[in-house]
């Protein structure tokens, strides 16, 4: 199931960027999602650079129907790695993913940072998929709701981190 996701920073994409590779931005964006920091690595890889922040997060507010599948927390792997996009912005390849009862469930796409208007246009797309007969479709749309709130929230603490 996809998702969109755009926003503005008055702020250059290196500037944007550099905020999103940093740990310490890392531990608090987990925390104003609350959940619980595993493990945050932020390091230089093929000319560009990865982020692979461990987690686990609660379950509570997820629909009822899925509740009974997932216990009270899942472990989840949220990675981002980023390249020049060939011009003067950024791109990353997003991949967050967890893994309950054997079935992986997650998001996969895209984020980039173009400039736009003396600042950053940020770009989330994605698609939200479950490994899960049956539900997977009902379950996938849960994760797209979940991938939008994170996004919104992302933003929310970027904007703040830039002081702006």
């Amino acid at each position: 199931m996809p998702f969109d996701h755009s926003a503005t920073y008055p702020a250059g994409p290196d500037e944007v960027l550099a905020v999103l590779l940093d740990e310490t931005f890392l531990r608090e964006r987990a925390d104003a999602l609350g959940t619980r920091v595993q493990d945050v690595q932020s390091v230089p890889v093929d000319g560009g650079h990865r982020t692979t922040v461990r987690l686990t997060t609660p379950t509570a507010g997820i629909p009822p129907v899925f509740a009974r599948f997932v216990g009270a927390e899942v472990a989840v792997v949220d990675r981002q790695t980023w390249s020049t996009d060939g011009g003067t912005g950024h791109r990353a390849v997003v991949e967050v993913h967890a893994r309950v009862f054997g079935r992986l469930a997650g998001v996969t796409g895209e984020r980039r940072l173009v400039p736009s208007g003396g600042g950053t246009r940020s770009t989330v797309t994605g698609e939200a998929t479950v490994d899960a007969p049956l539900i997977g479709r009902q379950a996938e749309a849960a994760v797209r709701e979940l991938a939008m709130v994170v996004a919104r929230r992302d933003h929310d603490l970027l904007r703040r981190w830039l002081g702006r």
